[in-house]
């Protein structure tokens, strides 16, 4: 059997691995590079909606912006539901979100329609593309990998490369191999969703009021439906997602210790009478139809990996690590592990001392290593105990997004090395400051979702409160929407009688100024 030679082999064609070898051909447009991708046609998939970071990789690292804007929507921020009780409409609940249109673009994506342009535009730049086709086997090594290739109804074929890259998602064929997933046990989420057809606009008459002079929901500039919006409960939170054409995902999240979908019984039946029968959730889906060949769940979702890479491979996005869909931080994660390992393997293949390439590796798994344990502890751990409470849910989502906007996304804008750097992951001061903070900042309003339900106030102000805010950016509307937060804290801190934090308040803005 022939060997065909490659610089870099990726398995798995969708957003991760078509992003990675989409980004080296442009950069080394010499490079040899395959993609092995398994599927005639992509699947649909969960992870529709963008964030700023994963915005900025799509808008201003691989130039999509025109695409996204003509063959996908454009999304109005993140917007909260909350109810009291059963059998409140949707103008009765608390409602917490921007008022004006976001500032920055971010996007609400078909992905399968997504992935199926980047891998185009991967073989348009000059890769060669097999698909369908399967991995029979691989022999990993230094400095050459060998993979046997077998696209349907043909001979198989070796492929030899310097680099092999798993871009397969939460498959993780590599990692699977390899031996290297880890379950995060702290943290044991699960999640039910589907795509809906007909669901009711958020924005038209039946919902909005018939009469505009007289609206039954609060007056906003952005689009409600063009949000992704959050319906959330005690211990689960419900992501409802506009797609290009009508559809609608919506998914369940939960976890496991305060609410479990399951044991209501089979996972679809369960989760469309859970959706139909919500406040609010209930008013969209009236009149509107599951599709029966698009709905999906998973018993456990985060995990992650012992490497991100050795010389000769790695691992990128959802093949790596896979933390929890609140905030949307999966095409984020992804960003930062193709631009991170890209770096690596162009400048391998430009010619790299081997010690110099052995530290860039070791270094690589340690800022990872550090990474994703902080940013489990500082944002996802026992977080689903405030979802039931909308006053704890908008201090946190104030906080959160300020801090992220402030110091994860406004030095991407500033420096394109800072998009190889994942959050909480390098050594430095700041980032063990802002974890630290973050994680002490959860933990206290975990703390006082404790103390309110053992004193019946939690979720008091779940029915008819409107908290309309600025639209978070780059600069004064994100310190802004900060201080409000830091202030909606220190008034529950002084309510439940804490002990004052003027020592985090200072550590806060410390990092924030350094950042």
């Amino acid at each position: 059997m022939r060997t065909e030679p490659f610089d870099v082999v990726v398995v798995g064609g969708a957003f991760s691995g078509a992003a990675t070898a989409l980004l080296l051909r442009r950069r080394l447009p010499d490079a040899r590079i395959a993609v092995v991708e398994k599927r005639e046609r992509f699947d649909r998939k969960v992870g529709e909606a963008t964030v700023e970071l994963s915005a900025y990789f799509l808008h201003h690292v691989l130039g999509l912006h025109d695409y996204l804007s003509r063959e996908h929507l454009p999304k109005h921020g993140l917007r909260f539901w909350f109810t009291d009780g059963p059998g409140r409409r949707l103008d009765e609940m608390t409602e917490i979100g921007p008022r004006e249109v976001p500032a920055l673009p971010a996007f609400q994506l078909d992905r399968a329609k997504l992935d199926e342009h980047l891998l185009a535009l991967a073989r348009e730049a000059g890769c060669t593309v097999l698909r369908p086709a399967r991995v029979e086997s691989v022999e990993t090594g230094w400095p050459s990998t060998t993979v046997v290739v077998r696209e349907d109804g043909k001979e198989p074929r070796t492929l030899e490369a310097r680099w092999l890259v798993d871009g397969t998602g939460r498959e993780g064929w590599l990692a699977s191999r390899l031996g290297l997933r880890r379950p995060l046990p702290q943290h044991p989420t699960a999640a039910a969703w589907g795509r809906w057809r007909n669901i009711n606009d958020m924005d038209g008459p039946l919902l909005r009021g018939p009469d505009p002079r007289h609206p039954r929901l609060g007056h906003v500039a952005p689009a409600r439906r063009l949000a992704t919006n959050h319906f959330c409960g005690d211990g689960w939170w419900c992501w409802v997602i506009p797609l290009k054409g009508g559809e609608t995902s919506i998914g369940v999240v939960f976890d496991r210790r305060r609410f479990d979908l399951f044991k209501e019984g089979k996972a679809r039946a369960a989760y469309e009478r859970f959706v139909r029968g919500r406040p609010g959730l209930a008013e969209l889906a009236a009149g509107a139809d599951l599709d029966g060949d698009d709905f999906a769940y998973r018993r456990s979702l985060p995990y992650t990996c012992e490497r991100y890479m050795e010389k000769g491979w790695a691992l990128v996005g959802d093949a790596a690590t896979f933390l929890d869909p609140f905030y949307s931080p999966g095409l984020d994660h992804a960003a930062v592990s193709i631009c991170a390992t890209a770096e690596i393997v162009e400048a391998d293949l430009g010619g790299l001392p081997e010690p110099d390439l052995d530290a860039r590796v070791a270094s690589h798994n340690a800022v990872f290593a550090r990474s994703i344990p902080r940013w489990l502890d500082a944002l996802y751990t026992d977080k689903y105990e405030l979802f039931g409470d909308a006053e704890l849910v908008r201090c946190a989502y104030l906080v959160d997004t300020g801090l992220y906007l402030l110091g994860v996304v406004g030095p991407a804008h500033r420096t394109f090395a800072a998009m190889s750097n994942p959050i909480f992951g390098p050594d430095l001061p700041q980032s063990r400051i802002a974890a630290g903070f973050m994680r002490f900042f959860k933990s206290r309003l975990v703390q006082i979702a404790r103390h309110r339900r053992q004193t019946g106030t939690y979720g008091r102000r779940n029915a008819g409160w409107r908290s309309y805010g600025p639209a978070f950016d780059l600069g004064a509307r994100s310190a802004g929407n900060l201080r409000r937060g830091l202030q909606a804290w220190l008034a529950l801190e002084t309510e439940h009688a804490s002990r004052p934090l003027r020592g985090a308040f200072f550590l806060l803005f410390s990092s924030v100024g350094r950042a």
